[in-house]
């Protein structure tokens, strides 16, 4: 069926500085020896953003402008080149947000003190609860900011490497929780930073406008400015884009925080994923000039909320648990499915998810790992699906199901997969996941795998191999509810736990090659099968 793009190949988190920090770089080598098979993708937040340069959940800064008396600029490159080394040294390219605005880029009339009173009080400052929100006072300061700061990446990483990275301008700025100007003054932002990354790189690539599930008439208002509209600092017709960017989330939980009150059950919805992609991908197919431009997802996840987990509500049990890479597998399958019936197509999908200092041991917040860096299933998860290959290969399942059909449910199963074959068409991986949105529904599965038109010669020894996730194989979670939640986990526990978190090889046989081959399974509710069947003598 030609390529199979592994569009789940990036991850991206708030709290930018715990990118360098001691737990932040086992995790990063974590992923580079034992998850990823391809370069992933890191975005970030507060690439620019003024502060101390110490992330607490949902915040981070670098500090990295600032003005002088005079009005003129000064720049501290030591905390962004922690964060790049740290990814590029672990097999990670970036993708930088080009945000949120520094402190001394504040409009003047914006500057004055308001809010808590003397100094002796606690709290946050006016800049730290939203100035970093607004439009800058001289655009212009902006965009030789992006030019010196594109200029510093091409000093210190290179042509060759930079070239490979991707700039995106600001994150949601259709909502106020993330921009205070217009749709225009995002525009006009967005050519300056163009202007600003392109006289440093005439190579980069850059684009946006990293819009929310609400964001179609801001979308469509960008890419009708970049199409056909007045450059702000050229005055000609258009602007370079690159790329195109939005975001989707599962649901939205309500309340998101409980205070210990009992709350409604509720669950991701595969549904809203995809009409939300399929509503933003409408939109930039009406452009037929951006129709083979990459289109990033770049948060895409269950449900809002990386800084919640179960102690806020109980819902959030989702990113505890196999269902969260059970709904990622089942996710991307409907995004291929999808990408098969519009102009524009996804190309990457972004988990919002890293690691949180300061929480309980399987907090439920949206992150990688727990404590002690112990995994959560979806690094499982991420590790099974990079064992897909590049080469797809037809695959129909009798239990496959169209989220945007009208008669899909929370508690439809859908039964689906994926199957690749190496380059010498010698190994055969095929992934079959279980799910359906309601967390707490579900059953096993009795299935029956058909394999057909098999490249090998009737005689020969193949060997087939199952990996699986689900409630009890690949889930260092599960180990600890039967441990009886140790918030203190000793060692022999967390060497257990260790130990549980690995990817499982369920099973290994040895079976005599045929043209066509059938395999039966059980599989659990919210749960990930992948077998691969090469030849013996091929097998490490």
């Amino acid at each position: 069926m030609g390529d199979l793009p592994h569009l789940w190949a990036s991850i991206g988190f708030d709290e930018l500085n715990w990118s360098y920090t001691p737990r932040g770089q086992k995790l990063f080598a974590t992923l580079k020896n034992e998850i990823i098979e391809q370069p992933y993708y890191v975005r970030n937040h507060n690439t620019f953003t003024s502060g101390n340069g110490l992330s607490y959940p949902a915040g981070g800064s670098t500090n990295l402008y600032r003005e002088d008396a005079q009005g003129q600029p000064i720049y501290n490159w030591e905390i962004v080149d922690q964060i790049y080394d740290t990814y590029i040294a672990n097999n990670c390219r970036p993708l930088i947000e080009l945000g949120f605005l520094p402190l001394d880029l504040v409009p003047d009339t914006q500057k004055g003190f308001t809010g808590f009173g003397s100094a002796f009080d606690l709290g946050r400052e006016p800049y730290e609860s939203g100035k970093w929100k607004l439009p800058p006072k001289d655009f212009s300061r902006w965009e030789k900011l992006v030019e010196a700061f594109v200029s510093h990446l091409l000093e210190r990483y290179g042509a060759e490497e930079v070239a490979n990275w991707y700039f995106e301008l600001w994150n949601e700025p259709d909502i106020p929780n993330y921009w205070w100007g217009t749709v225009e003054d995002y525009c006009q932002l967005y050519d300056h930073s163009v202007a600003g990354a392109v006289r440093a790189f005439a190579q980069v690539k850059i684009g946006g406008p990293a819009t929310t599930d609400h964001g179609s008439e801001f979308l469509r208002h960008f890419l009708q400015h970049c199409a056909e509209g007045k450059n702000h600092v050229s005055g000609e017709i258009g602007t370079k884009l690159d790329f195109i960017s939005f975001h989707t989330k599962g649901a939205g939980y309500t309340p998101r925080r409980s205070y210990g009150h009992e709350v409604p059950h509720e669950y991701p919805s595969l549904h809203k994923v995809i009409t939300d992609i399929r509503r933003s991908l409408e939109v930039i197919s009406e452009f037929p000039r951006f129709h083979k431009l990459p289109v990033f997802v770049d948060e895409c996840d269950p449900a809002v909320g990386t800084i919640y987990g179960v102690y806020d509500n109980p819902n959030f049990i989702v990113c505890n648990t196999e269902y969260y890479p059970a709904f990622v597998a089942a996710m991307v399958g409907q995004i291929l499915n999808l990408n098969e019936t519009l102009p524009a197509k996804v190309s990457m999908i972004t988990h919002w998810a890293f690691y949180f200092e300061g929480k309980r041991f399987f907090e439920g917040n949206r992150t990688l790992v727990t404590n002690e860096n112990i995994w959560n299933p979806i690094m499982a998860g991420l590790k099974m699906l990079g064992k897909l290959g590049q080469k797809r290969v037809s695959l129909s399942s009798s239990g496959a199901a169209d989220v945007l059909a009208e008669d899909y449910s929370p508690t439809t199963r859908l039964i689906d997969g994926l199957a690749t074959v190496a380059p010498d068409n010698q190994t055969l991986s095929v992934l079959v996941w279980q799910h359906c949105d309601d967390w707490a529904e579900g059953c096993p599965q009795k299935i029956s795998l058909q394999l057909q038109s098999l490249p090998f010669t009737a005689g020969q020894a193949l060997e087939v191999r199952q990996w699986r996730v689900d409630g009890e194989n690949s889930n260092a979670y599960s180990e600890w509810v039967a441990m009886g939640r140790p918030e203190g986990p000793t060692p022999e526990q967390l060497e257990i736990l260790r130990q549980k978190q690995q990817l499982s090889l369920l099973q290994q046989d040895t079976v005599q090659a045929a043209t066509n081959l059938e395999i039966s399974l059980d599989l659990p509710a919210h749960a990930l099968s992948l077998f691969e069947i090469g030849l013996k003598d091929n097998r490490q």
